[in-house]
């Protein structure tokens, strides 16, 4: 808790992300790209099927991204929002492989921006990464480790 709640009787902290959840405006297209292309578990589908919960998971190791249909999203401007996906590597910091799945992901039509990959920092400190675009136009950063 924040100095401001030094009155609080229970003490809770932040220890992990649990989910994200994205707005897509057609769930197939985003099914297509998040599982099909990048190769993420779906989860919570046939809970979908029987509108037990508004999305569709995919897992990202012990983290899931709701995928949540919104078919007034279409062209909505995502602005600076993204969501970055570590990627195991045979290799250590492959750039290698990283042009590699790039090169994949451009034949599969997906948008790869200018001048990809570079090394950035996150979470795990300083890696090979690149932005692409989901379907919906969002920034997905594919960071190597």
């Amino acid at each position: 808790m924040s100095p401001d709640h030094s009155d609080a009787t229970v003490d809770l902290s932040v220890v992990d992300l649990d989910h994200v959840a994205l707005r897509v405006a057609d769930l197939g297209r985003a099914l297509d790209f998040y599982h099909g292309l990048l190769g993420l578990p779906v989860r919570d589908r046939e809970r979908y099927d029987r509108d037990e919960v508004p999305y569709v998971a995919v897992a990202a190791g012990g983290r899931h991204l709701h995928l949540v249909p919104d078919e007034e999203f279409a062209g909505s401007d995502v602005g600076g929002e993204h969501v970055c996906l570590l990627l195991r590597s045979n290799e250590v910091g492959s750039r290698e492989e990283l042009e590699g799945l790039l090169d994949d992901l451009r034949a599969a039509g997906v948008t790869v921006e200018p001048d990809e990959p570079k090394k950035r920092y996150g979470a795990y400190g300083r890696a090979w990464a690149a932005y692409v675009r989901d379907p919906d136009g969002r920034r997905v950063e594919l960071k190597v480790h």
